[in-house]
């Protein structure tokens, strides 16, 4: 009886997990169509209040203006958003392609300089991109997805800097190191890419938190800085897709260390 009474429990437990782990595909699905419907309006608004904005024909006061820029800028806030729930949902379904191809690291410089060297000028911050001499010049892993996550680290390297500098670090990683993940421990070369900055830091108690959607180190930090708290959840997403991973090192006040480890070559297998 204690044998079937355990059976019982065992298939019952299994039959809510199954139940679980349907509603929160039912639910992510919904999210990604949903995300999709709602950027075909938002486009739309986008390009009206933008030929308003630029007033060719002269024909609005400065206030009227004033209100279509505004416009603008809430929607691009708002698109956004909606981008990063699209993306979010989609590895949540499962359904976030990867397409693994040879990368050059000279082509993640160059993607990095490109973007960022006019946000670290117009703050007056320094940035600086060091690449070690036993970094292999090319790589295998996701570029789209590689310069996504590299792209969200050092915008909000820059967004919490006020002073100071910000620094793109790419390394291999000690063979020392073990990460607890089958795809970087049996790897035989470790990239490592590092965004180090001189910003607020992360208090230890709130360094994981800083990982979970919607979420922010500080309940003010979403209103002093903006963001929406999914763009380090994201990342995290798609670093397991390609089969790394990102941790974090930093103190309050002395700025923060966000580092992506991947595999030299990476198959997709496990993906």
């Amino acid at each position: 009886m204690k044998n079937q009474e355990v059976e019982l429990a065992s298939l019952s437990l299994q039959e809510k997990a199954e139940q679980l782990s349907l509603i929160s595909k039912y639910k992510s699905e919904f999210l990604a169509n949903m995300s999709h419907e709602l950027r075909t309006p938002l486009n739309s608004l986008l390009i009206l209040s933008k030929i308003l904005s630029e007033n060719k024909d002269s024909n609005l006061n400065p206030e009227q203006v004033k209100f279509a820029t505004t416009v603008y800028s809430a929607g691009c806030d708002l698109l956004a958003l909606i981008n990063e729930i699209l993306d979010l949902s989609k590895v949540e379904a499962g359904k976030m392609p990867i397409d693994l191809k040879k990368v050059e690291v000279a082509e993640v410089q160059s993607n990095a300089e490109q973007t960022f060297r006019p946000v670290a000028k117009h703050k007056g911050i320094s940035f600086t991109i060091e690449t070690d001499e036993n970094v292999p010049q090319s790589f295998y892993t996701d570029s789209v997805r590689l310069h996504q996550i590299l792209k969200n680290l050092l915008s909000n390297a820059f967004k919490f800097t006020e002073k100071g500098s910000v620094t793109l670090h790419l390394k291999s990683a000690s063979h020392e190191k073990k990460f607890g993940i089958e795809t970087l421990d049996q790897s035989k070369c470790v990239l490592a890419f590092s965004v180090q900055d001189t910003g607020i830091g992360i208090p230890l108690d709130k360094q994981r938190l800083v990982f979970e959607a919607f979420q922010q180190a500080d309940g003010t930090t979403s209103r002093k800085y903006g963001g929406t708290g999914l763009g380090l959840t994201i990342s995290r997403e798609i670093a397991r897709l390609l089969g790394g991973v990102i941790d974090v090192v930093s103190m309050p006040g002395e700025g923060s260390t966000f580092t992506l480890y991947l595999p030299e070559k990476y198959s997709g297998v496990g993906a």
